[in-house]
């Protein structure tokens, strides 16, 4: 049976007021009536009360320097926010899915292109280091039997078939819109038991 909001049309003896509402089960049988007053029997119509409370979720915080680079304190009220905040570090609150999911790509795109940045910079590396070593064992190859020529060569065509690294997404994400009990790890305490979260 739903629960309605019912005001008594009467002035009622039990509260010595008119147009008060009380909550009141309604069968299904009964729609549209509405039942009788249950503390004076008078007659009563529905009414629609706004919502009594709002539940809204706390903002995300980030915090840009003037260099572009982001802070993420502990939470909403956490210390680090008024150290961020007299910095003069400017404070971002993201308050909807979608602020959160576009503040998300912005993070993912800056990520991936530093992760890039890196990963190239460290195969430039590799291949320097490769140069010298292949030319060191070409020179060292001249004075090898043909067995360790063949083992020589066999080497320089395994190497050269490694694969190059590549930049991976970073995968950013917030994680109380992303994450819930059907794909977080599960949590365990000090002694490896289940935590509920």
């Amino acid at each position: 049976m739903p629960l309605i909001d019912c005001r008594c049309l009467a002035a009622c003896p039990a509260t010595a007021e008119t147009d008060h509402i009380r909550e009141v089960m309604r069968p299904l049988s009964m729609y549209p009536a509405t039942p009788s007053c249950p503390e004076c029997g008078a007659a009563t119509e529905q009414v629609h009360l706004p919502p009594r409370s709002r539940w809204t979720l706390d903002p995300v915080i980030v915090f840009r320097d003037a260099d572009g680079s982001f802070r993420f304190p502990g939470g909403t009220d956490a210390v680090s926010c008024g150290k961020y905040e007299r910095a003069g570090l400017e404070r971002i609150e993201l308050r909807s899915a979608a602020d959160v999911r576009r503040f998300e790509g912005v993070m993912n795109v800056r990520e991936y292109a530093r992760a890039s940045r890196r990963v190239e910079r460290a195969q430039q590396q590799r291949e320097l280091r490769e140069s010298h070593t292949r030319s060191e064992l070409h020179h060292l190859m001249q004075s090898m039997s043909p067995a360790g020529r063949a083992i020589a060569r066999a080497a320089i065509a395994r190497n050269n078939a490694k694969p190059l690294m590549r930049a991976r997404e970073a995968g950013f994400h917030v994680d109380a819109f992303s994450n819930d009990r059907s794909n977080r790890e599960t949590s365990r305490d000090g002694q490896g038991r289940r935590r509920r979260d």
